[in-house]
């Protein structure tokens, strides 16, 4: 039995190390690909400092990334990206692109399906501590909709606006200054992968700009 079992574990180990080798070429063969298409110039602009344009608070889910609202990311957008997309959790990075980088928007990204907001609408006392910390903080924004009565896919799509809509809020009473003086707009908007809002699969839906949520006037103020 022992036998069996190590020999098990060797033929493991040498499938994951083929597999880990593989993720690893990968890795190197999109940075020379990249390194091709891309002149000295490109990368000259990039040594002195970094010049974004919005600072992004996003969901750390794979099937959410930069690339669905700037084809080339690199020195436009400065990210923060945690587990549902909180301010809480990430406040001194999220203060590094608002008051050292300046960055005029502050982009609050949710997403469809998020596990985060998921999970925080159940009961997850059984994950690791640490993600339990993390979950805690968005007790304030489900709180109410906990309690509702209703399926819980209508529950799960609410909370994620719920969710957008109160980070916003946070932000909108710590920037406050900075956008009385129309020097940051705090947009909250959906990564809407799943096509929940009825717009089709991969449509960004803003949903909050400066607390405004009023969806025929945010049409109407930014021909969205």
């Amino acid at each position: 039995m022992k036998l069996v079992l190590a020999v098990f574990l060797f033929i493991f180990s040498l499938s994951f190390a083929k597999e880990v080798s593989s993720i690893i070429r990968e890795i190197v063969m999109y940075d020379e690909d990249f390194i091709k298409h891309h002149s000295k110039s490109y990368f000259e602009k990039l040594k002195n400092k970094q010049k974004p344009y919005i600072t992004l608070v996003s969901c750390s889910d794979a099937r959410v990334h930069t690339n669905i609202i700037e084809k080339d990311p690199i020195n436009k957008i400065f990210i923060i990206r945690n587990i549902g997309n909180q301010l809480l959790t990430s406040f001194g990075s999220v203060d590094y692109g608002v008051l050292h980088l300046n960055t005029p928007v502050l982009l609050i990204l949710g997403h469809s399906h998020c596990g985060a907001i998921k999970a925080a609408l159940k009961d997850y006392k059984e994950e690791p501590f640490d993600i339990i910390k993390e979950l805690d903080h968005l007790f304030i924004p489900l709180s109410k909709l906990k309690s509702k009565n209703m399926d819980f896919g209508t529950k799960w799509i609410k909370g994620v606006q719920a969710n957008v809509d109160y980070q916003v809020e946070l932000a909108l009473k710590k920037y406050k200054t900075l956008v009385e003086k129309g020097k940051l707009t705090i947009i909250g908007a959906i990564d809407d992968f799943v096509g929940l809002y009825n717009s089709g699969e991969g449509r960004i839906i803003i949903v909050n700009v400066n607390g405004e949520t009023n969806t025929e006037k945010l049409k109407k103020t930014f021909h969205i």
